[in-house]
Parts: structure tokens; C-alpha cells; sequence
């Protein structure tokens, strides 16, 4: 098997063993309850839900230009001539109230298509429930053209185009390190504390030990999507736990890298310091998903469905869990579709349709469709142009953002036009600088979420160089906050510097 194979296979970012709900090992953040914060408890209750698309998606094949733009431009025609054999012949209409254009910048076209795979998605976007963003990706600072990129003034990511580096930036939005703490870790550091419950971490993950999750305080607490009571025991401690067992377990993961041998000597103390709380984890947990309700929402079988479901009878019982906050993480992967590109997007597209769709149906079953926001990741988008069978590694892609929070029916941020002399496009293949930086991004996520102002230079350590807080303005436009409250704290932990 090649190594191009073999990624495919291993969906490319396992992030570690397979996770086992009964396995203590794999309860990686049983020190959730260890995360020391002086924040208040909120009173509402709030969901981020993280789906990975490990491998890096071709998703200018998922948001495909189609209408003519004010100079005469026709997207679709445009789009066709570059992407040639790799372009989708009858893409399924947006009903697009917007297209926002960023930094001063006006989107390249007007109107806008999906996947004809997607109708899921397509529905969801167009009753308002979902939104794009367009030609995001990870930055330390503005790059605003090919004459910036090239000119070493700029700094620039780690490992651009490297699998192993831009799948951890993208969790972590510290492209300059690559030993930071992960986006969605770092909010818990902060208010993890807001559970009554702090035996169980509010970071729950369905894709393993991942860098998302992992702040300084508080880890994932990594569990299987088989969540039924009769699952959660206590066993002893895999074989894999060991130095050798785990450098196995290594060398089957697709992406060395990923997962650092520091973090994994962290969590070996974690376990030898806080069995107590794991067991005690262990009986809440159990207790609690005996009262899952029944769902009527039907979700296809399919893995990426299963996690979601499994994410949502967690959330059906967050008050057995005394839970204000939870952050969860999937990984759906074998993007890396350097052949076969139309074929592979064909067979995956519609199981991400159809998981997300239910997904969201589910949150509307239980009350909590705006309480709950879910939004995709990817390790980078690809080329424009193919390479004969695929697209290779590139920068900016497109985005998902789902829920009833949502201003959903808009594509924010600046689709780039589909043309090899785009200022934005910084080789022969078409690969665009992103317009929109990760951190713009996750900083209205974690506003919306109950971060404070004050404390988003210690969520996102590279924020100052993109956006500085003013009342009723930010990042995006992304998110509805009516009758949300700004949270005014501010943490002990001060700002982040790498």
C-alpha cells in the first residue's frame, strides 16, 4: 500500500488508538476536573460541535461560483475552464441573501451552487440554518496579496501544505508554533468551571486524543459512539499505554506528528494522579445516559452519523451532567483526494449531507437548534487545477458553520475568482492566500460561546493582529447574538504569546 493510499485508509488523522468508552486510557481529560478558572458560571446552556475533515477537502468543489458578477465575469464558465476535468457539471442552485466580500474586498461572483451531492446542506442553507466561509485558512497576519506572500516581510505559517502542520494549526490557530494548546482547550481552561460537574471534562471527543480539545488545564475526554450505559466500566489500562505500546500505536497513525510524545508522557501523569476522578467520572457518565431520551430523528448508519447521534443524546442529558458548556469533536476523514477526485467526493459528500442534516434535525427535537453551533475544519483546500486524476495541497478554503445562531442563507468572507492571475493565487496551480483567518473565524464562535473580550488574547494568541473588539462589532457577522450577553470577565491567565 502507498503512502498516498494509506492516508486514505487511516483517514489520516486518527489522533491515536480507537477510543473505547470503557477504556480509562482513552478518557483523556479526566483531569477536566482539575481546570482551575475563576469565571461565573453562565446560566444558559451553549455547544460548539467541531467536525474535522481530516485529509484536506477539495471544497471549491462544495461552493462552486455560478452567476455572472457586475463586470460580465461568468463564475460557473470561469470556474469550468480552470478546474477542467475536476469541475461539477450541475451543481444544485444557493438561494444566497449574500455574499459579504471581506477587508474591503467585494466577493469575485454573486451567485453560488453546492455539490449536487449535498441536498441535505442545500436545504439547511437555504431556509437560513447554514452559512459559508469562503477562502479561509490559517495566518499569523493579513497577507493580502501574491506580492505580500513573496516578499519575506510577511510571516508566514509553519509547514505550509504539510498535512502534519496544517491539520494542527487549524486546531490550535497558532500557525508559528507547534507546540501550542488547542482552540477549543484553551475556552475550556476558561470555563470548564461553569459545569457543576467538573469530574467530566466539557470537552468531549468522538475523534480521539486530538489538538483541538487539549488546553492547559483541560483535555478531550475521549469516548466511543456506542453510548449506552451497559458500555461504561472500568478496565485496566491497555497494552498500548506503555512507551513501546504507544510508539506502535504511532506508527499506524497516518500523520506521525500529530500526536506529540510530550502530551502522551502528560497524560501518563494524568492517569496516575487522578484515577479518583476517573472512576467517579465513570459513575456520572454511566448514571446520567440512562435518562437519554428517546429521538425520533432517524440518522443514516453511517460513522459520521453515528458520532453525531452519540453527540446528541450526550447533549439530551447535559443537565444529569450539570452541563452550561460542552465542546465536541469529530473527524471524518480520507479527504486527500490526489485521484479520483470526482468518485471520492461522490461517496463521501452525501454521508457528510446526511449526517450534518440529521444532526441539525436532532438539536431542533431536543430545543436547543440555537444553542448548539457545528461548523467544519479541514487541514487546507486543494488546487484548482488538476494534476491528471486530483487536486493537490493548497491554502484558503470554504467553510461550514450550522445551527439556529447561525445568519445562515450568506456566504461571509471573500470567494476568490477563479483565475490564475488572482492577486490571491500564489502559484501555477491556483492556490489562494485565505481571505478570512482562522482566528477571525473562532473569535466570533467564542464570543458568541461566553469568552469575554478581554480574555480572547489568551484564546487566540494571533487576534491583535486582525480584530480588536467594539460593542456590536465583529469578525464576521456571523453569528445572531440578540440576546446574547458579552460576558465582561477577565481571567487571571493574561494573554498568550509563541
Amino acid at each position: 500500500m502507498n503512502r498516498r493510499n494509506f492516508l486514505k485508509s487511516t483517514s489520516c488523522a486518527a489522533m491515536g488508538s480507537t477510543t473505547l468508552l470503557s477504556t480509562l486510557a482513552n478518557l483523556t481529560a479526566l483531569n477536566g476536573a482539575l481546570g482551575k478558572t475563576n469565571s461565573l458560571p453562565p446560566t444558559d446552556y451553549k455547544a460548539l460541535v467541531c467536525v474535522l475533515f481530516s485529509g484536506g477537502i477539495d471544497s471549491f468543489n462544495t461552493l462552486i461560483p455560478m452567476g455572472t458578477n457586475a463586470s460580465g465575469d461568468n463564475g460557473f464558465n470561469e470556474y469550468q475552464a480552470l478546474r477542467s476535468d475536476l469541475s461539477i457539471l450541475n451543481p444544485l442552485a444557493l438561494n444566497s441573501l449574500q455574499c459579504t466580500g471581506f477587508r474591503g474586498e467585494a466577493c469575485a461572483y454573486g451567485s453560488f451552487g453546492i455539490h449536487p451531492q449535498m441536498t441535505g446542506l442545500r436545504d439547511l442553507f437555504n431556509t437560513g440554518k447554514m452559512a459559508f466561509i469562503s477562502n479561509i485558512g490559517t495566518l499569523i497576519e493579513p497577507v493580502l496579496n501574491k506580492q505580500q506572500h513573496d516578499s519575506g516581510l510577511k510571516k508566514l505559517p509553519l509547514g505550509l501544505y504539510s498535512h502534519s502542520d496544517q491539520i494542527m494549526q487549524w486546531q490550535t490557530s497558532v500557525p508559528q508554533s507547534r507546540e501550542a494548546t488547542g482552540f477549543g482547550g484553551r475556552m475550556a481552561d476558561l470555563l470548564n468551571a461553569a459545569n457543576n460537574n467538573p469530574e467530566v471534562s466539557m470537552n468531549i471527543s468522538l475523534g480521539g486524543k486530538n489538538a483541538f480539545q487539549r488546553g492547559l488545564d483541560v483535555s478531550e475526554y475521549a469516548i466511543s459512539n456506542n453510548v449506552e450505559p451497559s458500555n461504561v466500566g472500568f478496565q485496566s489500562v491497555p497494552a498500548w499505554w506503555g512507551n513501546a505500546g504507544y510508539t506502535n500505536d504511532i506508527r499506524n497513525t497516518a500523520i506521525n506528528s500529530m500526536v506529540d510524545q510530550n502530551y502522551f508522557n502528560l497524560l501518563q501523569k494524568t492517569y496516575a494522579t487522578s484515577t479518583k476522578s476517573a472512576v467517579a467520572a465513570f459513575e456520572i457518565f454511566k448514571e446520567a445516559l440512562k435518562k437519554v431520551p428517546a429521538l425520533n430523528t432517524t440518522f443514516p448508519n453511517t460513522k459520521l452519523a453515528t458520532d453525531l447521534l452519540a453527540i446528541a443524546k450526550i447533549i439530551s442529558i447535559r443537565g444529569q451532567l450539570g452541563a452550561k458548556r460542552q465542546i465536541f469533536f469529530v473527524n471524518y476523514g480520507g479527504w486527500d483526494m490526489h485521484d479520483n477526485l470526482l468518485g471520492g467526493l461522490n461517496e463521501r459528500l452525501p454521508v457528510v449531507s446526511q449526517a450534518l442534516k440529521a444532526f441539525y434535525d436532532v438539536t431542533t427535537e431536543l430545543g436547543v437548534a440555537n444553542q448548539v453551533t457545528t461548523f467544519t475544519i479541514s487541514d487546507f483546500a486543494r488546487t484548482i487545477t488538476s494534476n491528471g486524476q486530483g487536486s493537490d495541497h493548497a491554502w484558503g478554503g470554504n467553510q461550514m458553520v450550522i445551527g439556529g445562531a447561525v445568519n445562515g442563507q450568506r456566504i461571509f468572507g471573500n470567494y476568490p475568482k477563479m483565475s490564475l492571475t488572482s492577486p490571491k493565487n500564489v502559484s501555477f496551480r491556483g492556490n489562494y492566500i485565505p481571505a478570512v483567518a482562522t482566528d477571525e473565524f473562532f473569535a466570533e464562535l467564542a464570543l458568541w460561546y461566553g469568552i469575554s473580550p478581554s480574555d480572547l488574547c489568551y484564546v487566540l494568541p494571533n487576534i491583535g493582529n486582525f480584530y480588536s473588539y467594539a460593542a456590536n462589532q465583529y469578525p464576521l457577522g456571523l453569528m445572531n447574538f440578540n440576546g446574547t450577553t458579552i460576558s465582561t470577565e477577565n481571567h487571571p491567565k493574561g494573554c498568550l504569546v509563541y
